[in-house]
């Protein structure tokens, strides 16, 4: 069974994230909060986290995707086997959605998704990683 934090900025898709994960059996979800940052980090060490999944939002500087890179910067320090995917926006904020793909192409997060995939699909692809 795979152990994943789920960091969201949104409650309610970051609940539904989780009931979709918890309906599927194979993974354990962890829900916490989008920051401080060192609070997802202590999260996913403390519950051995084999994925993060986070979204990014331009509003707040903790969960820009510039943000999310140092986050994952820490994370990859001390829980260096977590994978790390991202969630975006690629209708409302495509330049952001641009600056996730190339962080994919750089090999600087190891999976990312738009909000507008499934819940299903998501599952799937979560799954794989």
């Amino acid at each position: 069974m795979k152990r994943i934090v789920i960091s969201m900025r949104s409650q309610l898709y970051g609940d539904g994230i989780t009931q979709e994960l918890q309906r599927t059996g194979d993974f354990h979800p962890y829900h916490v909060a989008a920051n401080p940052a060192e609070q997802v980090v202590t999260e996913c060490c403390a519950v051995g986290a084999d994925i993060l999944l986070m979204d990014v939002t331009p509003s707040i500087k903790e969960t820009t995707m510039e943000g999310r890179l140092q986050l994952i910067d820490r994370l990859r320090k001390e829980l260096p086997d977590c994978k790390t995917a991202i969630l975006c926006d690629a209708v409302s904020h495509p330049e952001q959605a641009r600056e996730v793909m190339r962080a994919k192409q750089a090999g600087l997060i190891d999976a990312f998704f738009y909000t507008s995939v499934s819940l299903e699909y998501l599952t799937a692809a979560l799954d794989a990683i």
